[in-house]
């Protein structure tokens, strides 16, 4: 049974890893910037790689990913907000329950709630600096086809 300064160092660790992978996408999509065309195909297969190794990590360690995570954005926020009431609900019940073995499952299942949205959000992360990389390459090749053809006026 892992006590609390247990469970919050876990947790703690979690949301380390997610910020500093937020800030790798970040960087990754700031230099993309001054980058050539076969640059951007080896980031954009760089975090494809990545967000594939994740998501291959969260289905097998998921029982509830019954469907592939890449979802309406829509309906996702949904999902989220729907997990968030459904948990301080449950939070809500605990406050009245004093049963110790009760408390302490609410409290296991809690901890892998928060780690599983945490793996979640790193998922979503390598997905969109992939969809990022991909929409700069995108543009990158629009705009050198755009300046080689000659203007309608000319």
């Amino acid at each position: 049974m892992p006590k609390l300064s247990e469970s919050l160092a876990q947790l703690s660790e979690s949301f380390a890893e997610l910020s500093q992978r937020a800030k790798e996408a970040e960087d990754h999509v700031t230099a993309a910037r001054n980058e050539a065309h076969d640059q951007f195909e080896t980031r954009v297969a760089q975090a494809r790689a990545s967000a594939q190794k994740r998501h291959e990590e969260a289905k097998a360690g998921l029982a509830e990913a019954k469907d592939e995570v890449a979802s309406h954005w829509a309906s996702l926020r949904a999902h989220v907000q729907e997990q968030l009431e459904r948990m301080q609900a449950k939070l809500d019940e605990a406050r009245d329950d004093h049963d110790a073995k009760v408390a302490e499952r609410r409290a296991e299942r809690l901890q892998q709630n928060a780690l599983d949205a945490s793996d979640f959000a790193l998922y979503a992360i390598d997905e969109a600096e992939t969809a990022a990389l991909e929409a700069a390459d995108a543009r990158a090749i629009a705009d050198a086809l755009a300046s080689s053809m000659p203007s309608p006026n000319g």
